[in-house]
């Protein structure tokens, strides 16, 4: 019997949320009427979303020892009833923070400080506590070797190994992390990190297009890949699979996107918990799932306080 549904590596941080009229130019000034703090960070934020909607969560990364953040950070995943007893601590480093500037349409920028969530090492990572997990999760951390150890793990254990990378991966370059591309089941990420990745220069590629541009990750072994597209869904593509889908998303009020594929992510994963399956069509139902968490998410401030529990979904 598995201890955990899923087992979330990555970054926590301590967020502070900006509240601004406008971004800044160059050589700037912008006056900030709200600041708010709360806990962050991709992959502890889908920690969060999985265990509000009945999964065992469990989070590994690492903090700074006994510091305030850190502290802040362990009573918030405590409260969400994400278990802690997998993190990492370090004596050198801190533990990190988010500068994020909002606007009043929910646009953001991130200034990241990972501090001790990037000095997590392949040498953290435990074959014993992986395979206590029905899934392994990676979001979000500059540092990929800790991703590939676990992975490797994973991997040798027939554990489904999901990434959502974020910008800090992908801006390292496809070359760069190839050897953990190698060790993916599932594929999630933005059009933005699409393109970034994959150096496409158009804004708006048609669906059948972009499953043209993803045979290179598909060669590489991946079964599944997810493009979330903001407004417009999310899209399925699967590798032996000629279908393509495109999952509408919930038509809501956004006031903040911090976290929105964050959220897309737990809810993905909760539906992929229920039936462990690369069928195309069970994928798709996945998507719709990952949306309507993604909807409830953006329509609060913050990339927790829209988190959904499982009655509120309505599934």
């Amino acid at each position: 019997m598995k201890k955990f549904d899923m087992i979330s590596m990555g970054a926590a941080l301590i967020d502070m949320i900006a509240h601004v009229e406008r971004f800044p130019v160059e050589d700037d000034e912008v006056f900030v009427p709200k600041l708010e703090i709360s806990c962050g960070g991709a992959a502890a934020n889908t920690a969060v979303a999985c265990a509000k909607l009945g999964l065992n969560s469990a989070f590994i990364g690492k903090l700074g020892i006994d510091d305030e953040f850190g502290k802040i950070i362990i009573r918030d995943f405590e409260k969400t009833r994400v278990d802690t007893s997998l993190l990492k601590y370090s004596k050198e480093y801190g533990t990190g923070s988010c500068f994020v500037a909002l606007s009043k349409t929910g646009e953001r920028q991130l200034y990241a400080h990972s501090g001790a969530a990037n000095v997590l090492s392949a040498e953290d990572i435990k074959e014993d506590e992986i395979i206590q997990s029905k899934i392994l999760y990676l979001s979000s951390l500059k540092n990929t070797e800790p991703f590939i150890e676990a992975a490797k793990i994973a991997r040798k254990c027939d554990i489904p190994v999901i990434l959502n990378p974020g910008m800090l991966i992908i801006e390292q370059g496809f070359h760069a992390i190839k050897p953990l591309l190698q060790l993916i089941d599932i594929f999630i990420f933005s059009y933005k990190e699409f393109s970034s990745l994959l150096s496409i220069q158009e804004p708006d590629l048609p669906l059948e297009n972009i499953k043209e541009k993803l045979k290179e990750l598909f060669a590489l072994g991946i079964r599944a890949i997810v493009v979330t597209m903001g407004s417009k869904g999310s899209a399925l593509f699967v590798h032996d699979s000629d279908e393509i889908a495109l999952v509408p998303s919930n038509k809501v009020e956004v006031v903040d996107t911090t976290g929105a594929g964050d959220a897309f992510s737990a809810g993905f994963m909760y539906s992929f918990s229920k039936k462990f399956t690369f069928d195309f069509n069970e994928l798709k139902a996945h998507l719709a799932v990952g949306n309507l968490v993604a909807a409830k998410c953006i329509q609060q401030i913050g990339a927790r306080n829209g988190l959904p529990t499982l009655d509120e979904l309505n599934i």
